[in-house]
């Protein structure tokens, strides 16, 4: 028998191996633990980003809603719009955002319990310059503007086309806060800067008033869409009365389709859009034609106007009223879309008077387009005329007619007068767009 001592080393292996194994356990316990810790930051963060994701979107969202309906004392928006609350007109679809298969979020984070909040808010008070999430439902008063009538106040009441948006997002319980100043822009519209266009026109006046014209084009022209050799019957008129005398051409319509329609987008944003004949204001009981774009889509019998119409004093070229619908800085444009228009009543539309006569091929079949290029008679001719004005209303800017249509003008004075100046608030809206430098990033806490 062969015997061992005690100090003898046959052994050392399985020790040893033992240590090893036990540290290489210890190391690739860590190296799971920080496995797992960067798995679960890398998921943290994203949701962080699915969140923002969700939240830039919602932002824009809002953005696409002010450029349909415009924030104005007409428009005033809630003072929050949420993911879960009713459907609105002045909210994001939350079904189109987030939450539901197709939705323009959808991946698996925010497909999980996500949810969102926007304010609108005027820049003014202690919003003017930078946005305070903490005075955001404040009331605001701002200098040289005054007090908006509503806490918060949720409107453009500065009317300077900016509003603030904050929008917040949460998914699976990450928030981003966001806010943004937006503002609407304006198209300044290309039209034919013409005194006055028609097919056909009358002066149903048959006094001279001592050499005064009834339309004074000076510094411009007048149109009618005829012949030179069809002048006669195009026009209808005493020499004096019209001053150039009439040019015969071919001239375009004042605005295309496009254009129509986006002036009558602008008149449902501003509040200015009549579906029918104007309505009178319950406050004042009479018609209220001011604002830069009325548009009045179809009226099947017109209103009598004669000292129905809210005015403004002013200081036309003498023979005109001087009540005006805009004031002289601000002339507007009243665009009459289907069937006649007829004006009459002791006041001065300042700005652009243009009746469309159809011509964008838009209104219902009892509105047709009218006009053979000839005016007949002196009463109302409801196949031919769209537009008849008496009893001393004027036209301080310019008067379009569209189509082959007759405008029959009758007047103690001068009836029309041109000024070009009017075509600079010949403008439309455009797109909302962000205002360069005023997106950031708000801490992520709740908004009430």
């Amino acid at each position: 028998m062969k015997l061992v001592h005690a100090r003898q080393e046959s052994g050392f292996a399985m020790v040893t191996a033992i240590v090893l194994m036990a540290l290489m356990l210890g190391l690739g316990i860590a190296a799971l633990g920080l496995t797992d810790t960067e798995s679960s930051r890398t998921g943290e963060q994203r949701v962080r980003e699915s969140a923002l994701q969700l939240d830039e979107g919602v932002l824009y969202a809002q953005s696409l809603v002010l450029s349909t309906k415009w924030p104005n004392d007409e428009n005033a928006y809630p003072p929050t719009c949420t993911s879960g609350g009713a459907a609105s007109d002045m909210c994001p679809s939350a079904a189109n955002l987030a939450g539901a298969s197709g939705s323009n979020f959808s991946n698996v984070d925010q497909l999980n319990s996500s949810s969102w909040i926007t304010k609108v808010r005027d820049n003014g008070g202690a919003l003017t310059s930078a946005y305070d999430p903490l005075q955001a439902d404040a009331a605001q008063t701002t200098a040289g503007v005054g007090t908006c009538p509503l806490t918060p106040c949720t409107f453009d009441f500065n009317d300077d086309n900016q509003i603030w948006v904050q929008s917040q997002s949460t998914v699976r319980g990450k928030s981003r806060n966001v806010v943004a100043r937006l503002r609407l822009e304006e198209i300044v519209e290309n039209i034919p800067q013409t005194a006055v266009t028609a097919g056909a026109i009358s002066v149903t006046n048959n006094g001279n008033h001592g050499g005064t014209p009834i339309i004074d084009a000076t510094g411009s022209s007048v149109v009618v869409r005829c012949a030179s050799t069809a002048l006669p019957t195009c026009v209808d008129a005493k020499a004096g009365q019209i001053v150039p005398d009439p040019q015969a051409g071919t001239a375009p319509n004042l605005m295309t389709a496009a254009q129509i329609a986006r002036f009558k987008a602008r008149a449902k944003t501003d509040g200015r859009y009549y579906a029918g004949c104007p309505t009178k204001d319950p406050v004042t009981n009479k018609y209220d034609l001011s604002g830069q774009v009325v548009f009045i889509e179809g009226c099947t019998n017109p209103p009598n106007l004669t000292n129905q119409v809210e005015t403004v004093d002013c200081a036309p070229p003498s023979g005109m009223a001087t009540k005006c619908t805009n004031a002289e800085t601000e002339p507007g444009l009243i665009l009459w879309h289907c069937g006649r228009a007829d004006f009459s009543g002791g006041f001065t539309h300042r700005g652009v008077l243009y009746l469309a006569n159809n011509t964008d091929n838009t209104c219902p079949p009892s509105l047709p387009t009218r006009g053979d290029g000839k005016c007949v008679g002196q009463n109302v001719d409801d196949a031919r005329d769209v537009l008849n004005t008496s009893g001393g209303f004027a036209i301080w800017g310019s008067l379009a007619v569209d189509g082959d249509a007759c405008m029959k003008v009758g007047s103690n004075g001068l009836q029309v007068r041109f000024d070009g100046n009017v075509f600079d608030s010949a403008s439309s809206y455009g797109t909302v767009g962000l205002v360069q430098n005023t997106w950031r990033e708000l801490p992520p806490k709740a908004v009430s």
